[in-house]
């Protein structure tokens, strides 16, 4: 990867932090203004399960690894055909490109979650 993919990513991941962080704080203070916590507790549990889809999808995408390395015939199950195995084999790659798009919005939903947690014990401490 070049230092120009490499500066593209790095803008995706933080564009996707920055819009998924301030959509969560608003649907946030949404709910405090309107004091309706139906709308906290959705929009916690929206990013949750998306949070929690998008890594099984990852998982299962990426070969049931979560290393870059690709799996090699002999870690297929044996139960499996021949034609099974060639195909597993030949959708790989594309597979594992797709698992690397979605770590572009995993990490900035983790780190969502996290500079929440962050606020909310800094709250606590001094509130």
């Amino acid at each position: 990867m070049n230092k120009k993919e490499l500066l593209k990513k790095i803008g995706i991941l933080f564009g996707n932090f920055i819009v998924l962080y301030f959509l969560y704080r608003f649907l946030i203070a949404l709910s405090e203004k309107l004091q309706m916590a139906w709308i906290y507790y959705v929009t916690v549990i929206v990013y949750s399960l998306a949070l929690v889809g998008l890594f099984i999808a990852f998982f299962i995408l990426n070969g049931f690894k979560f290393g870059r390395e690709e799996r090699t015939r002999e870690e297929l199950p044996a139960k499996w055909t021949e034609e099974q195995k060639d195909r597993f084999m030949e959708e790989q790659p594309a597979r594992k490109k797709k698992a690397r798009f979605l770590i572009l919005f995993i990490l900035p939903l983790i780190l969502t979650f996290f500079v929440s947690y962050i606020e909310l014990y800094i709250i606590s401490l001094f509130g």
